[in-house]
Formats: structure tokens, sequence, C-alpha cells
């Protein structure tokens, strides 16, 4: 999409900023819930209402986010880049200016997938993907289980992803080692031509990366898969990683993981 598209959509932009700042500052207290929720209501205790009272926890008062910011470093001990504190705060106060209607600078997918990127990488605990698919909402697609339907909006999301993000930063974010050829996963591929998607899920390596290595191993729907070493036919193509003939995988039996070309001599 051109960048004067963007500048017509900044309702849209503005709301997912907003959401997800909503999603930072509801994981701090689920973080801080986990160690005792009344550690999130603001205020001296005295002021909370008599003891014998019912009182509904939402009519109490929450911690701020900066309170909520400090709160979660001191229970987790766990310490926050002081780069990541600086991108929450600017976060917080672009929010502001949204949620106010006072916000006037342009703003551009880029940011919000660059901060999405840092949240998820310096706070989330591991396996976002995991908790990610555990609640997706998908829409059957034709031909595909529910698990695998899950894998093809993760792979949507991992293609937008890697169009704002660097080579670094995906990696980083999928928890994908930095170093290694990138593979198409032959069980992505499938399903993805099944579902008329016509991106491709390249998001497999060799393991152990050595040269000798007959497995690849995809951050996508985390499968590992065997895989015969010959070269491809295509003389333009140099790869040299072929997935075997699989009646069960019929687009991608026999094909090039590098390229995608069916092996028919």
């Amino acid at each position: 999409m051109l960048e004067e598209e963007w500048e017509n959509r900044q309702g849209i932009l503005g709301n997912s900023l907003i959401m997800l700042f909503l999603s930072i500052e509801n994981y701090f207290k689920y973080r801080i819930c986990k160690v005792d929720p009344l550690l999130l209501i603001a205020g001296e205790p005295s002021r909370w209402g008599l003891s014998k009272g019912n009182k509904n926890f939402e009519d109490l008062f929450i911690h701020q986010f900066d309170d909520l910011l400090v709160i979660y470093q001191e229970i987790t001990e766990e310490g926050i880049d002081l780069g990541v504190k600086q991108r929450l705060n600017e976060l917080r106060k672009k929010r502001n200016k949204y949620t106010h209607g006072l916000h006037r600078a342009i703003l551009n997918p880029k940011y919000i997938i660059e901060s999405t990127a840092i949240y998820l990488t310096s706070l989330w605990e591991e396996n976002w993907t995991r908790d990610f698919k555990s609640a997706m909402l998908t829409e059957p697609l034709y031909g595909l289980t529910n698990e695998e339907e899950e894998q093809m909006m993760l792979l949507s999301y991992f293609k937008i992803f890697e169009k704002y993000l660097t080579a670094n930063e995906l990696r980083k974010l999928i928890g994908m080692p930095s170093t290694g050829r990138r593979y198409l996963c032959p069980y992505c591929k499938n399903c993805s031509i099944e579902s008329g998607i016509t991106v491709n899920p390249n998001y497999a390596l060799l393991v152990p990366n050595k040269a000798e290595s007959e497995t690849i191993n995809c951050w996508l729907c985390e499968c590992l898969i065997d895989v015969k070493r010959s070269s491809c036919i295509l003389t333009e193509c140099h790869g040299n990683v072929i997935y075997a003939k699989d009646t069960h995988y019929e687009h991608t039996s026999n094909c090039c993981l590098t390229c995608g070309s069916a092996q028919n001599r």
C-alpha cells in the first residue's frame, strides 16, 4: 500500500496503536495479578472501603501505566531495557493524543509493527506464537484442519512482520536462529496452496545447520521434516534440499525447498 493511502487510514492505524498499548498494559496487569491482584489497586488501603462490605473490583482505582511498570519490575525482578522503556513512554504519549483527538503527526504501520515486535521480544514470555494460536480466531478453509488454519493465519502475520522488520529483527521475533538459509516448509506450502494463499512459507532451517543435514525445522508449524540432499533440476537454482515423494502432500511432493519447483526428471 502506498504511503499516501495510509494517510487516509489514520483512524485505523490510531485504533491499532491504542489496542497495542492496551495489550501491553493488560500484560503488566496479568503478571502483577499472578502475585496478588490487590497490587493493582491505587490509593491507601484504608480508603478502599469497609472490609465487611462487598466491592466490585472494577469500581476501584487501578494504578496508572507508569506505576504498573514500576510494580511489574519490582515483583518480577525483571529489568526492562532503557530503549524499551523509551518506546513504551512514547507509545503512552501517542495513545493519549489519539484518545483525546490531539494527534496530528502522520502515523505509519512500520511504527506499530516495530513496537509490537519490541513488546513480544522484550516483555512477553517465550512461545508467544503458541499463545497467539490458542486465542486466534480463524475462518474455515477448504481442505484444512483447525490447526492448519491457525498456521495459515499465523503465516499472514509473519509476512506482515517481514515486510516492515529487518531480517534479524524477524528472526528474533519468531525465535529463529540468526544464521542459516531459509527453506520452504513442504507441509505449510501444501496448506497454502490448498487454501489459495500465494505467499511462500519459507520459515524452515536445516537442523543442525550443516551441509550434510537431512532434517529441517519449521518455525511456523513447528514440525521436523526429513529431506534429501540432491541438486535442483533447474540450472538457475542452486538449491540442494529436496522434499521426497509424499502422497499425502501432493502439491509439494518431490519438490525443491529452495525454489519450490517439481523435481520431475
